[in-house]
């Protein structure tokens, strides 16, 4: 009889196992689900973006002749990323998140049509078409590799902080093979981020963001997947 209530206790608890294994599952999905729904809805924003600022003659001019607006919504990103530094969990709060990330998502986007507008349509949407595939590859690599790719945090930030003082010397000089390897550099630097901030996203490694964290996760996604498209479209895009 004792070994019976023994083996019914351990079957019992293994039970309970499974079935809070399943619960966070179930949470961790809902929180992947709920991070790609918003990257679709910022990526569909910028994509607009975008499109206009090929086809639209009128959006066009008022892209290349109005600087202060171009300046004005340059800012607008760099504020909305100063908040989340200065106050993180406000990205944690409705309707404050939300407002946040479709503030940002407009600001960044009108940028980025302002860089597309001087480019070919057909080299823009050759990049686009490029980054896609790129993006669903690595995205598929992330969640099926067995390497843990989130131990790379810091050797990807001071890689992109390198990069970033690359930039600031090519300003200074001029250098068209400098400005050639800067880009690859940089397209490295971004595909290595995409494979960490999914591995973040999707969990079960020894880093993963929060649930609570939704906005923060498909920012840092988004951010990845639009410097690699514009580092792309510098590299191979023809200019008007």
């Amino acid at each position: 009889m004792e070994d019976e209530d023994v083996n019914e206790l351990l079957l019992n608890k293994a039970s309970d196992i499974n079935d809070n294994e399943k619960i966070e599952e179930s949470i961790r999905s809902s929180f992947i689900a709920k991070v790609y729904s918003i990257l679709l809805f910022q990526l569909i924003i910028t994509s607009i973006f975008i499109i206009l600022s090929l086809f639209s003659p009128l959006y066009i001019e008022i892209l290349q002749n109005s600087l202060f607006l171009y300046y004005f919504f340059l800012i607008i990103p760099f504020v909305c990323l100063l908040i989340i530094l200065v106050n993180p969990n406000l990205v944690r709060k409705v309707p404050y998140n939300y407002i946040i990330l479709i503030v940002f998502t407009v600001g960044f986007s009108y940028t980025v049509s302002y860089i597309t507008s001087f480019y070919t349509p057909s080299s823009v949407l050759f990049s686009l078409f490029l980054t896609f595939v790129m993006v669903i590859t690595l995205i598929l690599y992330a969640k099926y590799t067995k390497r843990d790719f989130t131990i790379y945090g810091g050797v990807l930030f001071v890689f992109l902080t390198t990069i970033i003082l690359g930039s600031f010397f090519l300003m200074i000089f001029n250098v068209s093979f400098f400005e050639f390897v800067i880009s690859i550099c940089t397209i490295i630097c971004f595909t290595g981020y995409i494979i960490y901030d999914t591995q973040l996203i999707l969990g079960k490694r020894r880093k993963e963001f929060s649930i609570d964290d939704y906005i923060l996760a498909a920012l840092n996604l988004y951010l990845d997947i639009v410097y690699l498209f514009i580092e792309i479209l510098s590299l191979i895009g023809d200019r008007n």
